[in-house]
C-alpha cells in the first residue's frame, strides 16, 4: 500500500474544504441520513471499480463539494488525485496520467469565474471528455437535475458532445431542506443516475429519495414508466421524459449488474473482480455499518478503515 500517497489524497479531499471546520466523512453523511448505508455501500463499489463522479446542487452551500470529498475516500489504494488547478489542454492530462495508475483528476467546480480550479468554456469541455479506461473526472455542478445538467454541459458555452455527457458514469444530485419548525437543513442525496453511453438516453436512475417516507429507494421498471408520465404532465423536455422512460433499474440491492455499464464503457477496473455479486453490496454494508455504530467520524480513521478493508 502506498502510505505516502494514500495521505496524499486525504490532503486533496480536506483541501477542498471551503467554509472551515472539519470535513465531513461518508460515516458523516449516513449518521445525516444524507445517504443511507445501502447507497454508500453501491456507491463504494462503483468507485473501487472506477466511476467518475458529478455531484450536483442548485444553490451554493447545498453540500455537493463535501459529498464528493466523501466519496472519494472511496478510490482504492492503487489510485490518486490530481488536481486540475486551471484551464488545460488535452495534451496534458496524457502527460501528467501514468496509464498504470488509476487516476481521479479533480476540478472544484464547473464555473466561469478565476477561482482556483473552476472550469468553464472549452477547459470544462476538455475535462469531462478526457475520461478513459483508467482515468476519471471528479467534479461539482450548479444543477437541480439531469435535463438541467445536460442543457449546462452540452450547450453553447461549453458544448460537450452528448456522446461524452452519457460516458459520466455517476451523477448524484443532492438538496438541502428546511427542517419544519427549525433554522436547520438536511440534506438528502435525491437522485444517482448511472451512464449508458447511449447518447439517446445518457443515463439510467438508479436510486432516488422518497420525500414522504424520508427513504431511498430503488425504483423498478413500472414505476420510472410512471415517473416518466409525470414529468411529460409537468412539461418537461423530450430528452428528459424519454431518460425517464427508457432508464430501467432491477429493484435489487446489486449494484454489480448496473457496473456492468462501466465496463462495456471499456473502462479498466481499478482492483482485482471482487467476490461473486451476491457477497459484494452486504460486505461493504457490513462494513460501512459498523464503521458508523463505531462512530468513526474523522476522515483520516475512514479512509485508513477504507483501504484495510480492500486489502
Amino acid at each position: 500500500m502506498n502510505t505516502m500517497g494514500n495521505n496524499r489524497i486525504v490532503q486533496e479531499i480536506n483541501a477542498l474544504n471551503q467554509r472551515g471546520g472539519r470535513m465531513l466523512s461518508i460515516v458523516d453523511l449516513i449518521l445525516a441520513r444524507t445517504v443511507d448505508v445501502q447507497l454508500a455501500a453501491y456507491l463504494m463499489g462503483a468507485i473501487r471499480q472506477g466511476a467518475s463522479v458529478l455531484c450536483c446542487a442548485g444553490p451554493g452551500g447545498t453540500g455537493k463539494t463535501t459529498l464528493m470529498g466523501a466519496l472519494l475516500s472511496f478510490i482504492p489504494p492503487s489510485g490518486e488525485i490530481k488536481v486540475v488547478d486551471s484551464a488545460r489542454s488535452e495534451s496534458w492530462y496524457d502527460e501528467v496520467w501514468n496509464p498504470e495508475t488509476p487516476t481521479w483528476f479533480i476540478c472544484h467546480e464547473l464555473g466561469p469565474g478565476s477561482w482556483y480550479s473552476y472550469l468553464w468554456g472549452e477547459a470544462a469541455k476538455v475535462f469531462l471528455s478526457m475520461p478513459k479506461a483508467g482515468r476519471f473526472a471528479a467534479t461539482t455542478v450548479h444543477a437541480d437535475e439531469l435535463g438541467e445538467l445536460r442543457r449546462l454541459v452540452t450547450g453553447q458555452e461549453i458544448g460537450l458532445s452528448t456522446e461524452d455527457f452519457s460516458k459520466l458514469d455517476l451523477v448524484l444530485f443532492i438538496r438541502a431542506l428546511r427542517v419544519p419548525g427549525s433554522k436547520r437543513f438536511q440534506r438528502r442525496v435525491t437522485q444517482v443516475h448511472v451512464g449508458t453511453g447511449d447518447p439517446k438516453a445518457t443515463h439510467r436512475l438508479v436510486c432516488r429519495w422518497d420525500a414522504h417516507t424520508d427513504s431511498f429507494v430503488w425504483p423498478q421498471g413500472d414505476e420510472l414508466g410512471r415517473m416518466a408520465e409525470v414529468e411529460a404532465a409537468a412539461g418537461k423536455s423530450d430528452a428528459d421524459v424519454e431518460d425517464a422512460a427508457l432508464a430501467q433499474s432491477d429493484g435489487s440491492r446489486r449494484w454489480l449488474p448496473n457496473l456492468n455499464i462501466l465496463s462495456s464503457l471499456g473502462r479498466r477496473k481499478t482492483e482485482a473482480e471482487p467476490r461473486a455479486s451476491k457477497e459484494v453490496p452486504e460486505t461493504c454494508e457490513s462494513f460501512l455499518q459498523g464503521l458508523v455504530d463505531e462512530r468513526l467520524l474523522d476522515l483520516e480513521s475512514v479512509r485508513k478503515a477504507i483501504l484495510n478493508f480492500y486489502s
